[in-house]
């Protein structure tokens, strides 16, 4: 597998992180156990230390030089990532020229990548409209597009998912088109077909910063370069985006490694409804921790109710899920969520402060986290 794509520093604050990926990185850090040989080029503006960096990889490649590096910072894995430079202000490097059998060409900020390749997936890597895979002269007898479902409608100009995906097969001569919905997981579209969809799978933590891209590589390697239909392709990767979210550090695996472990045994996430979301508004950090939540939690596709920010009688709400923003809630708060929770709601806690936990004890079937993603993902989970 060739890969071409970007090399950023990116910044979280909390959870901590701080690590030089970008999508091309992720991409070729996640396949180099899958796809030993794996090839990544970029650009970088420390040539003289590429090297290092794809000793950290276990990849091999070679990078164009960019005059100033790139960051992404991110509050948490969830919210707008800032950039830095602006990306009006980032100076356009020559394309880089990638030949291969199997390709994977992500958008970049900085330039771009022509592709000739027998098999190819291009990630544009945007939040709108993006150039067509042959318009800067790329090649391939296939081609797959993989977006997010913002890309699809934008390209197309078209409200309507399966009518969209249809325009964009024909206009861009595609192969098969599969459509990111996060916690909905991916829609797969060819033509001629009717289409097909696949779930998004449990993890016990999730590590958002990166799943598409990982998504992408995954994908890569299953249709691209060992030749499994799209459907079955997205179906491996939806699966390894999970292992992936539980531990970010680590190259994917083979599927077939973690068969016999339960641990490692992946269940599909049911379509999510409605989440209940309650915590405490006295403090500035308390509204902002739930007016954040609810913003992220609707972002995600899920209909939330918030007592603490709307009017509302919770008896005529039908839930699915109760989320509690456990740090400094009010302890009559925890017999509402205990009543729904015996009449089949579940219930996830966000403590972050230890002393929290001591509250949640009266709690019975109860799942707690510390992290404010996991506790969202796992609220959008229905049962």
């Amino acid at each position: 597998m060739h890969i071409a794509g970007g090399l950023y520093r990116e910044l979280c604050l909390h959870p901590h992180w701080d690590a030089l990926l970008g999508s091309g990185g992720r991409a070729a850090r996640a396949l180099s156990r899958l796809s030993p040989g794996t090839i990544f080029s970029c650009y970088f503006e420390r040539p003289q230390d590429f090297d290092t960096v794809l000793n950290g990889l276990g990849v091999s490649g070679s990078c164009a030089v960019r005059p100033d590096p790139i960051a992404f910072a991110y509050f948490h894995p969830l919210s707008r990532p800032h950039v830095q430079p602006a990306r009006s202000e980032v100076r356009k490097m020559p394309p880089l020229r990638i030949e291969a059998r199997s390709a994977l060409r992500f958008g970049f900020i900085e330039g771009d990548a022509i592709v000739n390749a027998e098999n190819a997936v291009y990630d544009p890597q945007t939040t709108g409209e993006f150039s067509p895979f042959f318009s800067n002269g790329s090649t391939a007898k296939q081609v797959a597009l993989v977006l997010n479902e913002q890309e699809l409608l934008s390209v197309a100009r078209i409200d309507d998912i399966e009518v969209a995906a249809a325009s964009v097969l024909e206009s861009q001569r595609a192969s098969c088109i599969v459509v990111k919905r996060g916690i909905k997981g991916v829609a797969v579209f060819e033509p001629g077909s009717a289409s097909r969809f696949v779930p998004a799978f449990r993890s016990r933590h999730v590590f958002k910063i990166g799943t598409g891209d990982v998504f992408s590589a995954a994908f890569a390697h299953y249709w691209a370069e060992l030749g499994h239909d799209p459907f079955n392709a997205s179906l491996s990767a939806s699966k390894q985006v999970a292992c992936y979210c539980d531990d970010p550090l680590v190259p994917l695996a083979p599927l077939a490694s973690h068969a016999h472990d339960v641990r490692d045994e992946r269940h599909p996430v049911c379509e999510p409804r409605t989440v209940l979301l309650l915590g405490a508004i006295k403090t500035l950090g308390q509204r902002y921790s739930i007016e954040e939540a609810r913003y992220s939690l609707a972002d995600l596709g899920l209909t939330v109710v918030c007592p603490a920010l709307e009017n509302v009688e919770l008896s005529n709400v039908q839930v699915s899920t109760v989320l509690l923003l456990a740090d400094g809630i009010d302890a009559d708060i925890l017999p509402v969520a205990q009543r729904l929770i015996d009449k089949g709601a579940r219930c996830v806690a966000l403590a972050e402060m230890p002393h929290s936990l001591s509250q949640l004890r009266f709690l019975n079937n109860c799942e707690t986290t510390d992290d404010f993603s996991t506790a969202l993902y796992l609220a959008g989970w229905s049962n």
